[in-house]
């Protein structure tokens, strides 16, 4: 058997890459005219779709899977006020505590949203409990009297004119029989043309005046002398 050596030759170079030419272009125009849906998850490689290959803005809303942004993919300060829609952040969506006094606005808290059942008591109330009646600005018992024991009812309450007496030892001496157990008393001398009247008063009692009684003593230059005053009496 003999066999015939075969030469290179123009025509077989050119017909060579002539077909080369051919088949890569058809390749290519094949590639860029992919059918639609063609290429589907399993068709690309894992790490293929990169940040870099999206398109701006081609990731929108819809195409998010609910809870596919967690916590850890959000950045920091990513969520700003005016990312969240009015009335999206409701009460069971606080934290525990999360609301501090800091993160309260100055006058935010009105007395309309204060349960008054939850304030204490405020310091200087407690003072109050033991007020029982305004004693000092609307006493319960008190009176005018004058020189000779007399009680004016127009200028007092609590007191009658049986419940002042002139007392039995001395001149300017007054027994006042009190309307009640009273804790404490005032006396003030009524002026009558001179300024050297003073007066006192003991509660309880004296060596003119019977057990419970008070005693009112008016002075005038600092002898027993019988002068006009006003007396108060406080439970």
């Amino acid at each position: 058997m003999t066999f015939r050596r075969r030469s290179l030759s123009y025509a077989n170079v050119t017909s060579t890459l002539a077909l080369a030419i051919v088949l890569s272009v058809g390749s290519a125009y094949a590639a860029s005219q992919l059918p639609s849906r063609s290429v589907g998850e399993r068709a690309l490689r894992p790490g293929a779709v990169t940040a870099e290959k999206l398109r701006k803005q081609a990731v929108t809303a819809p195409k998010i899977k609910a809870g596919a942004v967690q916590k850890g993919k959000i950045a920091g300060e990513a969520i700003t006020s005016a990312k969240i829609a009015d009335g999206a952040v409701v009460t069971p969506k606080l934290a525990g505590e999360v609301v501090t006094t800091d993160k309260i606005s100055s006058d935010a808290v009105t007395g309309a949203k204060v349960n008054e059942a939850s304030l204490g008591q405020v310091p200087s109330a407690a003072f109050a409990d033991n007020a029982e009646t305004a004693a000092n600005a609307n006493p319960e018992a008190f009176a005018r009297v004058s020189v000779e024991g007399t009680v004016f009812p127009a200028d007092s309450k609590g007191i009658d004119v049986s419940d002042v007496k002139q007392g039995k030892l001395y001149p300017g001496s007054y027994c006042i029989a009190m309307p009640f157990p009273a804790k404490g008393a005032q006396v003030t001398p009524e002026y009558a043309g001179h300024n050297q009247v003073s007066a006192y008063i003991t509660l309880g009692g004296s060596e003119s005046c019977q057990a419970g009684a008070a005693e009112v003593q008016t002075y005038n230059a600092g002898s027993h002398s019988k002068e006009p005053f006003f007396v108060v009496f406080y439970r």
